[in-house]
């Protein structure tokens, strides 16, 4: 994860100090910056060119940019390429990135600053005004540690954590404590902030034809998950489950890429789960599919003795806030064991299925233009292959979303483009990148791709849902990806792994929280329906394994709780 802290004050006030092992300090006139040698290009002001600039761009990009913008100096910095093309095309610059940046202007003679923060959310972005001084970085604990100032805690955000609401695209857990939203530019000028997003997707032309839109997908899956300008390593990892998204990766960089590196697969064992709930959990079958047929070392772990809540002071202390990450113990296992094998680079299929889309939303759209023969149809196909009925087909996908959704899309891809822009993805992945960070292992997302993303937004929503739910995807993968895979409907639920924490490593550190509740949560949280849920999971696990918010509630509970104990002790 690229680190950085800006500090930009007025001419009379003092900078506090930031010196940090490793980083490189930036200190002239009323701007400060401290940041991560090796992972950022900084320009620094002269005679004729009175700017600071800080970036982060992939190698992919930059090399993209100077062949589209014929830029004759190709050994200008990616700062000085970025801060030129910005002067010449403003915020339609940006939407050109296909995947992490970051861009940090400052204006010496007007007294500007200008952010950027990137399509997904690679990069976190805080900010926070103390008197007349502007603080901005990359971590939260940063943060808080340097601009001495006393945070009060965002009760409003807490309540609508512990009820599992939606998370918030700006608002931490911390009052004046703001993030910058994924694909927003944040300008600062005479003690103003202003803040407007720029250009994320863009509406292509495609052929009409079905093949041809097949043939597009497999193409920009291939130069979204062979990275030859950015991976130089000769040991490559994957985060593996067994699913399509993870095996859509793994099976593209075997088969495409002809760099002969060595590649690990990191999947998580179940063996010890008791099998009433290993049955839904269990991907060794689809595991071995794939590590039988590859050229790829299994590092497969086992997950008994893993938790998220028994190590969750760790988290805390790296994350710096409450978070929603059950699962987080194991890419955590898997980043530990790429470090011991040496790996610094882990391929993630996170949210494939959300780029590519399940299709659904098809559906609403064909209901609400009162297509409802076609719907039928289309539902009906679908049953005959999922194995499920016509009828629950509908409540699940068309019925549901009609009674409990605040806004109803008449577009299916419009839809689509909501989903995407929905803060939980950044979310997760400026989680997880924190432990991965921590381990030195850097994240590649092929699914979070710009190109491929654009490309997923304007495939006809027929093709995206037909036979089966990702229906393009399915065909774009065959011949590649073991048939196997490529054609199951069903997927791992993770919630059972949780379960069984819970109750064989959890179930002390649960109840302790649940019977000593911090007052300043007895204020805006009822803990009495939670005990009861809490019973009645622990007398039946199974009931609580599908389609129930109780495993989620309880570990938001104790993340909370924890924190609200380790800020008053701070």
């Amino acid at each position: 994860m690229n680190k950085f802290f800006i500090e930009i004050f007025n001419s009379h006030s003092k900078s506090i100090d930031n010196q940090s092992t490793g980083n490189a300090i930036f200190n002239e006139k009323n701007l400060k910056v401290s940041f991560t040698k090796k992972k950022f290009c900084c320009h620094k002001p002269s005679k004729n060119n009175n700017y600071f600039v800080l970036s982060s761009i992939s190698s992919r990009d930059r090399k993209r940019i100077i062949k589209k913008y014929n830029f004759i100096n190709i050994e200008n910095s990616d700062s000085e390429i970025l801060l030129d093309l910005y002067q010449k095309f403003g915020n339609k610059i940006f939407k050109i990135f296909g995947s992490s940046f970051f861009f940090f202007s400052y204006d010496f003679d007007k007294r500007t600053a200008l952010i950027v923060r990137d399509h997904v959310g690679f990069n976190s972005i805080y900010y926070t005004k103390k008197d007349d001084t502007l603080f901005i970085s990359s971590s939260l604990n940063d943060l808080k540690k340097n601009c001495g100032k006393n945070f009060k805690i965002n009760y409003r955000i807490l309540k609508k954590f512990l009820n599992l609401d939606s998370f918030s695209k700006e608002q931490t857990f911390f009052k004046d404590i703001l993030k910058l939203p994924p694909s927003n530019v944040l300008e600062y000028n005479n003690q103003s902030i202003s803040i407007y997003d720029y250009p994320k997707f863009t509406d292509l032309t495609l052929s009409d034809s079905n093949s041809s839109q097949i043939e597009g997908l497999k193409k920009m899956l291939k130069k979204a998950i062979i990275r030859k300008e950015e991976l130089q390593e000769d040991k490559v990892g994957f985060l593996f489950s067994g699913g399509i998204d993870s095996t859509t990766i793994l099976s593209f960089f075997s088969k495409y890429d002809k760099q002969h590196k060595k590649l690990f697969a990191y999947a998580a064992k179940f063996d010890h789960i008791e099998d009433s709930l290993k049955n839904s959990i269990d991907e060794s079958e689809f595991q071995s599919e794939v590590l039988n047929t590859l050229d790829v070392e299994d590092r497969s772990y086992e997950t008994e003795k893993l938790s998220t809540i028994s190590n969750l002071d760790f988290y805390l202390d790296l994350i710096g806030q409450p978070f929603f990450f059950p699962n987080l113990y194991l890419s955590h296992e898997a980043f530990k064991k790429a470090k011991s094998d040496g790996v610094s680079k882990v391929f993630n299929g996170c949210d494939g299925d959300t780029v590519v889309s399940h299709g659904f939303e098809y559906y609403e759209e064909l209901f609400l233009k009162l297509k409802w023969f076609e719907l039928y149809k289309q539902i009906d196909k679908l049953s005959k292959n999922v194995n499920l009925s016509k009828r629950s087909i509908f409540n699940r996908t068309v019925l549901r979303l009609l009674l409990y959704e605040k806004k109803l899309y008449f577009s299916a891809k419009n839809k689509h483009k909501t989903i995407l822009s929905s803060p939980l993805h950044s979310n997760s992945i400026e989680v997880e990148s924190l432990v991965a960070d921590y381990y030195g292992i850097e994240e590649v997302y092929p699914f979070y791709n710009v190109d491929l993303i654009n490309y997923c937004i304007n495939v006809k929503p027929s093709l995206k849902i037909n036979e089966y739910p990702r229906y393009i995807l399915r065909q774009a993968i065959k011949g590649v990806v073991p048939d196997k895979i490529r054609r199951r409907t069903d997927k791992a639920n993770l919630t059972h792994g949780v379960i069984y924490s819970f109750l064989n490593r959890d179930k002390d550190i649960i109840e302790k929280h649940l019977n000593n509740t911090h007052e300043d949560l007895k204020k805006i949280f009822d803990v009495s329906d939670l005990k009861n849920n809490w019973n009645n999971l622990l007398s039946d696990p199974k009931k609580y394994s599908n389609f129930s918010n109780v495993p989620s509630q309880i570990f938001a509970y104790v993340v909370v709780n924890r924190w609200l104990e380790r800020e008053n002790l701070r």
